[in-house]
């Protein structure tokens, strides 16, 4: 009873400390929380990588450049996987940019575009997929059936059915691949209905149903190429840290949480820079008595 009670009220201090963030205007408080408690975990398994290596004979370098190298290729693979975007140019009905009416005109403007996100689920395919190839080992301690403790055992990469023919991680890879591409909600159609309403266009494109078949082809696109590196990322990742926990007796780097840390802190930094914006926008309002 009392632990249970010290782990709701942990939680409820948790949640508040979350929201407090949130309401600050600096990311997701949870997100940015999770990242923190990544990053101990790295320094952590940094020091005892290091303890183990100064310890032994052998010339330790060689693996830390190595380790380092693959860090560095991971986080900037996350990075193209978190940001990469398709733009997709806009025109109004009857309005031209400031600097398209004019020539000679000192003001610049970007063109308005829609930007269609390769990624656009962030880690929520891993973290589904992972929670998905954990449930036949649920299933086998609750029922003790063979059926399941076979299928766990291909869902094992330790063990022979999961590591030699890979099963576990081509499984894995086509899971993410699937969740990244499959669409709940009807965005083109969402995202046709509200250019109309704005009265704007894709140029080339005639509204409604081209519009909606058109963006259809696009996302399908974008999502399939998204889908092919998170998948390709995600399974290496969870490979690397199959073998590190191999070689370092027991714990690894943790290369699939690169991509919650990339994301965090690439939200971190937009959540600042509209932070810096608020003051200059704030007196072009009130420049317009807006």
């Amino acid at each position: 009873m009392v632990t249970t009670s010290l782990l709701v009220c942990g939680a409820m201090t948790m949640t508040w400390i979350c929201d407090k963030i949130s309401d600050a205007g600096f990311g997701q408080g949870s997100s940015l929380i999770i990242c923190v408690g990544i990053l101990t975990g790295y320094t952590d398994t940094l020091y005892k990588m290091l303890s183990q290596l100064t310890g032994s004979a052998v010339s330790w370098w060689p693996y830390i450049l190595a380790v380092l190298g693959v860090f560095t290729v991971v986080t900037m693979w996350a990075v193209v996987v978190t940001e990469g975007c398709r733009k997709i140019k806009l025109q109004y009905y009857g309005f031209k940019l400031a600097s398209a009416a004019r020539e000679d005109s000192p003001i610049t403007e970007v063109e308005p575009y829609i930007p269609f996100n390769i990624n656009p689920s962030g880690m929520q395919p891993v973290l589904t997929t992972t929670y998905l190839l954990a449930f036949p080992s649920i299933l086998a301690s609750l029922l003790g059936s063979p059926f399941w403790e076979h299928v766990k055992a291909i869902l094992n990469p330790e063990t022979s059915l999961g590591a030699a023919p890979w099963v576990y991680y081509s499984i894995y890879a086509f899971f993410v691949f699937l969740f990244n591409i499959f669409d709940i909600a009807n965005m083109p159609k969402e995202i046709a209905d509200y250019l109309n309403k704005m009265g704007a266009r894709i140029p080339n494109i005639k509204p409604g149903k081209a519009t909606i078949e058109y963006l259809t082809k696009i996302q399908a696109s974008t999502r399939f190429w998204g889908g092919l590196l998170l998948s390709i990322l995600a399974t290496t990742s969870t490979i690397l840290d199959h073998y590190l926990r191999r070689i370092n007796e027991g714990f690894a780097i943790g290369f699939t949480s690169v991509l919650i840390i990339v994301g965090s802190i690439i939200e971190l930094r937009r959540s600042y820079q509209a932070y810096n914006v608020m003051p200059s926008l704030s007196k072009a309002l009130r420049r317009y008595g807006v």
